[in-house]
């Protein structure tokens, strides 16, 4: 798999899941201390990441990037 590929899609798919995550975090504590927020955020991004988004990302992206 092209590794430059796969890097653009995992960032595509993960830049907007952060956002989001902080964005519900700074909403519902917006006094949160910043190691209280990063703790949360982790804990919700982790498992994501490795149980959805990698996983489909190199599935979307493993048929193109054989092709080329």
């Amino acid at each position: 798999m092209n590794r430059y590929l796969f890097i653009f899609g995992l960032w595509l798919a993960v830049w907007p899941i952060v956002t989001g995550v902080s964005w519900i975090l700074t909403a519902i504590g917006p006094d949160w201390p910043l190691a209280l927020r990063t703790l949360a955020t982790s804990v919700i991004l982790v498992p994501t990441m490795v149980l959805a988004v990698v996983p489909g990302v190199t599935r979307i992206l493993t048929p193109r990037a054989m092709a080329d």
